[in-house]
């Protein structure tokens, strides 16, 4: 059994959106139209694909708000450059499950 997150886009998406989900997501987010066809890809199966955007969600905002009450030693140990990179990183996932073009998925499957 293979248990793992995907951070994903929504079916549908409009060439435009699959764009800002690009800029906002993880890099390859867009490389796959669903879970199903990652794990499929991969040769796997029984699939269960449970959406846990919301507790993401929740995440990503309790780790920026940790960043900024951490953040002059945080500079200090990572450097300007990384903190600022992390704090895009975070801020364009937040914008990005906000604005629907983002998903958090936990994906349950087995080996074929």
């Amino acid at each position: 059994m293979v248990v793992g997150f995907s951070i994903h886009t929504p079916p549908s998406l409009t060439p435009t959106q699959e764009e800002q989900a690009a800029e906002l997501g993880p890099s390859l987010v867009c490389g796959c139209d669903s879970p199903q066809e990652l794990i499929d890809q991969a040769g796997f199966s029984g699939l269960e694909v449970t959406d846990v955007t919301a507790g993401f969600r929740r995440t990503c905002s309790a780790w920026l708000a940790a960043m900024k009450e951490l953040e002059p030693q945080l500079r200090r140990d990572l450097g300007d450059e990384d903190f600022e990179d992390e704090l895009d990183q975070k801020e364009g996932m937040l914008i990005g499950i906000d604005e629907g073009l983002l998903l958090r998925s936990l994906i349950i499957c087995e080996r074929l």
